[in-house]
């Protein structure tokens, strides 16, 4: 997707996605927003688009925000598999952890500002 026709700036962040429903190995996030993510799995990973299925996703995030994993209720929105390796982009339908959720997005967004200081 274009980063213009984006809802929300992603962010590009590190850790291990959970989805058994979709893949019984650990996938790796790329990129978060408060709209939804990227992961990357490391193997093929058959998703059906068009069914517009609604996944349980658990987030184990490289910066700990608490001692369990975020959840997040996502939907595919698009799929690209290269070399036997699968990358999906999530809709962020809710979470169960919304608070969390949207602390840690914002703490993001605050780190990414200062990503933008000049050093002297």
């Amino acid at each position: 997707m274009n980063e213009e026709n984006r809802e929300a700036e992603r962010y590009d962040d590190m850790g291990k996605v959970n989805c058994p429903e979709l893949c019984a190995l650990s996938g790796n996030l790329i990129n978060i927003s408060k709209t939804g993510l990227m992961v990357h799995f490391p193997v093929p990973v058959s998703v059906d688009i068009e069914a517009q299925n609604e996944y349980e996703l658990k987030i184990s995030l490289a910066k700990k925000i608490g001692e369990s994993p975020l959840v997040l209720v996502c939907e595919p929105q698009w799929v690209s598999e290269v070399h036997h390796e699968t990358e999906i982009g999530f809709k962020a339908l809710y979470s169960p952890d919304q608070n969390r959720f949207m602390k840690y997005i914002a703490e993001l967004a605050d780190f990414g500002k200062d990503d933008n200081l000049e050093i002297i």
